[in-house]
């Protein structure tokens, strides 16, 4: 048997989302505060870009839902790919409770943050009121591609009140070398829950034991 020992160890495993299904294990994007990178996009927008490579495939939108109170356990919406969704089910209860489906942006960038060596990371961020997706969309309707040029990112705060800066630089003059850098499969980065299993995914283990018959 499993035994788990200590507080901490304890409260990991109860408030763990409680799934099998995982999405790719995968480097995120990530800048402290005040901290700025020069980053590329790998993923272009549309397949009939000029710089488009299939190997780097497309950036991606995905309906996600989260739980209001705990935004790590997110998995796509699956109304459309199970015909259930328990994230649409608890918005219809109660549209107000913040269970509505969110459109999410994923790409893969390459990151040279001047720390660690030029890196694969994911880049994940909302649709509706980021910034920098308006950035990349306005970009793209005036220019064909995204990758072929070096782009400045800068956050600036902290939790609910981050917010960055992301800045076109000089386009590539000559075609860029990708190298040998391997690339994540955006669409098996987000994860998707099986129906059985979202409401202990979502919900957790912990709010499921408070609700059975046992007498304590």
């Amino acid at each position: 048997m499993a035994i788990i020992k200590g507080l901490k160890n304890i409260e990991a495993i109860i408030d763990k989302p409680k799934s099998n299904v995982s999405g790719e294990k995968v480097t995120w994007l990530k800048l402290d505060d005040g901290q700025s990178a020069q980053i590329r996009f790998i993923s272009e927008l549309d397949a009939d870009s000029p710089t488009y490579d299939e190997k780097r495939g497309l950036a991606i939108v995905i309906s996600e839902h989260s739980n209001p109170d705990d935004y790590k356990r997110k998995s796509a919406c699956t109304t459309d790919t199970q015909g259930r969704c328990f994230g649409c089910e608890m918005f219809r209860k109660d549209p107000k409770s913040g269970w509505r489906a969110r459109l999410r942006f994923y790409c893969n960038v390459l990151v040279d943050n001047a720390i660690d060596a030029p890196h694969v990371a994911v880049w994940s961020m909302g649709v509706s009121k980021a910034a920098t997706f308006n950035t990349i969309r306005e970009f793209a309707s005036d220019s064909p591609s995204i990758s072929n040029m070096t782009w400045k990112l800068k956050r600036n705060g902290k939790g609910t009140e981050t917010n960055y800066v992301l800045l076109p630089q000089k386009q590539d003059s000559e075609p860029f070398n990708w190298g040998n850098y391997e690339y994540p499969n955006l669409e098996k980065v987000v994860r998707e829950v099986p129906y059985a299993e979202q409401e202990n995914f979502y919900i957790g283990f912990s709010n499921q034991a408070t609700s059975t018959s046992v007498d304590w």
